[in-house]
């Protein structure tokens, strides 16, 4: 026992031991547990308010402003996280109708967060109900087809109206819903085109919050070649026998379609198609088929054939009386008398089928007489005849010519006084007036409403 008190190692043990129990002695009478030390953090984020139980069909949502919010929240580092998504303010519009109305913003944190501040904390919205009207869709070109091709009109493929929704405020600006497509080179018709439409105001505006249903529709967009609608043109060559009229000619199509190049198609009014009239004998009514071939330089022609149906019967005379003749080109400076004929009309013999003969009268018949040039004097001036068609004039024997007067309009007659009567002239000098004094007194006489004979012999007295 005396050896291990003795020993050095044995001691330090035993003040070991002392140690421990007077340290757990002093702890345990103070009753005050040890806690680890707790590091609180803080952090300031910015996130978008979300909307919540918003109907977007029925209204619009207005001054939603700001629509960011900024947070300041408080935690454990750890329980601080990076991700923002985590951080939520929201906005719940459920059963709220139109109007403007101020409302509380809510908020959602991570675990073991806590919010410090919020700003803002409540917002004012205002929310408008739309309207929702249909409207037919326009479809416009942009650009020039390839050379030689001609753009047809547009058309949109299934419906061609469509749904558009505005708030209530706007819907009577809405003007039109229009779609552009570009034909840009085209050379042939384009099929099934997509064409995205777009809502404008009166202004011609685009309408930004209009909502299209659908918003874009299919467009078929014709590209043609060239071509100009221009009418048939019967031309006659021949002539018939002797003692035969044409009493008709028809086509049964009016006009044809030509195709080619803008210039060639500018420099075209009518298509010809001859008949050769010596080709037919005796009373008869003939139909054939004509070949239609482009001009020289078109490069098409619809249709390429036609029907002529040409009628020929016996001729027929007729004459016709009181013609008129009228006279054109007149100057305004000069009268128009006519010589011969005094009565300024003429009696005409005719030729024609017996149907067109008996229907024919005097003011279906045009004569006229171009005084163009002509002036004072009596003239020769031959006529112009316009009859109707399938009517000829018979042999006149001659030209037909009218004889006309020409003379100035006369001027109205004008007084002027004299400067100095006779009396005071002769007593001035004595000196008569030049010329015979006799016949300037005869004159006067006349003037004076004196003896009126026109022609006074000269006596040869001077006084």
């Amino acid at each position: 026992m005396d050896k291990w008190l003795n020993h050095n190692n044995f001691a330090k043990i035993i003040a070991l031991v002392f140690s421990i129990i007077l340290w757990a002695m002093v702890h345990i009478d103070s009753g005050t547990p040890v806690a680890p030390t707790t590091v609180v953090n803080s952090k300031t984020i910015d996130t978008k308010i979300q909307v919540t139980g918003f109907d977007s069909d029925k209204y619009v949502l207005y001054d939603l402003e700001p629509d960011t919010v900024r947070l300041e929240v408080k935690g454990k580092r750890t329980d601080l996280t990076t991700n923002f998504s985590d951080y939520k303010v929201k906005l719940d519009l459920k059963n709220i109708g139109p109007g403007t109305i101020t409302l509380p913003l809510t908020h959602e944190l991570p675990p073991g967060v806590q919010l410090i501040t919020m700003e803002p904390s409540i917002i004012k919205v205002t929310i408008e109900a739309k309207e929702t009207k249909q409207i037919p869709v326009t479809i416009v070109t942009k650009g020039n087809p390839a050379d030689g091709m001609q753009l047809g009109s547009p058309m949109v493929i299934g419906e061609s109206n469509v749904n558009v929704t505005l708030p209530q405020s706007e819907i009577s600006e809405l003007q039109k819903v229009q779609g552009t497509i570009d034909v840009t080179g085209l050379s042939e018709t384009a099929k099934g085109k997509t064409v995205k439409l777009t809502a404008y105001d009166k202004h011609g505006q685009e309408m930004t919050n209009a909502e299209i249903s659908p918003d874009s529709v299919e467009v078929d967009v014709p590209i043609n070649k060239l071509y100009k609608n221009v009418p048939l043109e019967v031309r006659k060559v021949g002539k018939l026998p002797n003692g035969y009229v044409l009493a008709s000619i028809s086509t049964n199509v009016e006009g044809v379609a030509i195709y080619g190049s803008k210039d060639s198609l500018e420099g075209i009014s009518s298509y010809p198609v001859t008949v050769d009239l010596s080709q037919f004998k005796g009373t008869n009514e003939t139909r054939y088929t004509v070949g239609l071939t482009p001009p020289e330089g078109f490069e098409k022609i619809e249709p390429s054939s036609a029907q002529v149906t040409v009628k020929i019967e016996p001729a027929g005379q007729k004459l016709i009386d009181n013609v008129p003749v009228t006279l054109i080109n007149a100057n305004g400076a000069l009268t128009e008398k006519f010589v011969h004929p005094e009565d300024a009309s003429l009696s005409l013999s005719v030729s024609g089928s017996k149907e067109i003969l008996d229907k024919l009268k005097a003011e279906d018949i045009t004569a006229t007489v171009d005084l163009s040039g002509l002036g004072k004097g009596t003239h020769t001036v031959p006529i112009t005849v316009k009859l109707p068609e399938f009517v000829e004039l018979s042999d006149t024997g001659g030209p037909l010519e009218v004889q006309i007067e020409l003379t100035e309009k006369s001027k109205p007659a004008t007084t002027v006084p004299e400067e100095n009567p006779p009396g005071e002239q002769n007593s001035g000098n004595g000196s008569p007036p030049p010329g015979d004094g006799t016949n300037h007194q005869d004159n006067s006489a006349n003037e004076s409403g004196g003896t009126g004979n026109e022609n006074v012999p000269d006596n040869g007295d001077g006084g």
